[in-house]
């Protein structure tokens, strides 16, 4: 046998007001945790250490580097 169906139109009481302020807190909170966590995360920004360096690792030999070279001298020959 199924239980009762409740009636659409029964009354509810309405809810405590501390609860609604607790929800309230809650949603306020979260929702200035997030913009200061993407403020602070921000790429490009002045919080962090900006652009990573890049460097060679130890264990490449270094035979295999790209070699440079200097760039090539202005010819004296131009008019």
């Amino acid at each position: 046998m199924s239980p009762p169906r409740r009636r659409r139109d029964a009354y509810r009481p309405p809810r405590r007001r501390s609860e609604v302020l607790t929800a309230v807190a809650a949603v306020v909170g979260v929702i200035v945790v997030t913009a200061a966590l993407i403020w602070f995360l921000q790429p490009g920004g002045k919080s962090g250490s900006g652009q990573p360096s890049i460097s060679t690792p130890l264990s490449v030999p270094q035979a295999t580097l790209p070699v440079q070279s200097p760039p090539p001298a202005p010819s004296a020959s131009t008019p």
